[in-house]
């Protein structure tokens, strides 16, 4: 009689379970739970076609058995309701959605906490040193929950992340001179809350460069720091300038050009700085009037070699040239020609050049240094 009796409930628990899961597919309705912050909890609901023709009622209960209250603040889209929006904590929900006198779905005692979306991080603080901040936040008031903050430059394609049980975070690495987007969230742990639950929101995102909270990180990119400009500016004046001393180098024409060789003025006038020790007025009354025998000498042993030199040209010039004069006359007597009458007649394409009692044939090639 008792095992009858336990295979009746069986099949009548059995029954109602598959007319549970009937209802539910052949309804086609899907449900949405999330509870903010142990504060607020909003149930939404997706139906078909159908069922979308009349609006669905609400009825919830927490930590009870039956549904009794209807939904205070339905959400709508087109007119429909999508939604039931109401207080509720870390309690246990029993709801029943209903078209007209009809049931379309039904669930209880469902644990709120599994579908918790804790509050985004308020009152977010950056305290910054040299090369990295620690970042600060109010802890809410429940526990379970992590706190993640994520940090990038400019230069960086994916954020990092930085993870704590409590809100205080210190990020260490960071460069001076770059700009960095920051953003912190809450999340909770699956091992207390499992796997359906939400993140928070994420906190607006600052832009930060060193200790100075910046509008956006666009006009840092586009104007380099002027302390890398500077270095850029030196390096390139600098190449420029070595590539020019050794093109100077290198090239004779230009060294004389732009270094031009100075004589040295002791050689020019000996004594002024021997003797006189640079006074010119000194020196110029001293030699006034005065050659240096050795100039003079110089002088002279100059004029000696260039007259010598000159006068062996002439005479083999005008050898030549009586050549062609001979060859050009040649009935010539020279016996009833004076000296002086030969003298005079010079060849052709030539000139006779004379100095006290020297004289010279002189040509187009020729020249008389005096």
């Amino acid at each position: 009689m008792g095992s009858v009796l336990w295979a009746y409930v069986t099949v009548i628990l059995l029954g109602n379970l598959v007319t549970s899961i009937e209802l539910e597919t052949r309804n086609n309705v899907s449900i949405q739970i999330i509870n903010f912050n142990f504060e607020r909890t909003h149930v939404k609901w997706n139906v078909s076609e159908y069922l979308a023709e009349k609006n669905l009622t609400f009825f919830y209960e927490l930590d009870k058995a039956s549904p009794s209250q209807q939904c205070p603040h339905y959400t709508f889209d087109q007119g429909y309701t999508t939604g039931c929006l109401f207080k509720a904590g870390d309690n246990r929900l029993t709801f029943l959605l209903k078209r007209g006198e009809d049931k379309v779905f039904e669930r209880r005692n469902v644990r709120l906490s599994r579908y918790l979306k804790p509050s985004s991080p308020t009152n977010v603080s950056f305290t910054w040193r040299e090369d990295s901040v620690t970042i600060t936040c109010s802890d809410l008031p429940i526990s379970g929950l992590t706190y993640e903050i994520q940090h990038k430059s400019i230069f960086d394609q994916k954020w990092l992340l930085n993870m704590n049980t409590i809100c205080n975070i210190t990020i260490d690495g960071l460069d001076s001179e770059k700009c960095y987007f920051f953003r912190a969230r809450v999340i909770t742990r699956m091992a207390i809350y499992g796997s359906k639950t939400y993140p928070s929101d994420w906190s607006p995102v600052t832009h930060w460069r060193r200790n100075k909270l910046e509008d956006s990180c666009t006009d840092i990119v586009k104007t380099p720091s002027p302390k890398y400009v500077y270095i850029i500016t030196s390096l390139l004046t600098f190449l420029m300038l070595l590539l020019l001393l050794l093109f100077l180098r290198k090239s004779a024409r230009v060294k004389k050009l732009f270094i031009p060789v100075v004589p040295d003025p002791k050689y020019a006038f000996p004594g002024l700085f021997d003797c006189h020790r640079g006074n010119f007025q000194e020196w110029i009354q001293d030699t006034e009037n005065v050659t240096s025998p050795a100039k003079v000498e110089h002088l002279e042993r100059e004029c000696v070699v260039e007259e010598g030199f000159i006068e062996q040209l002439a005479k083999k010039e005008a050898k030549d040239d009586e050549g062609k004069a001979f060859q050009e006359y040649p009935r010539l007597n020279e016996n009833n020609l004076s000296s002086n009458q030969i003298s005079c007649v010079p060849p052709q394409g030539s000139d006779t050049i004379c100095l006290s009692d020297l004289k010279f044939v002189m040509n187009d090639n020729m020249y008389v240094v005096l």
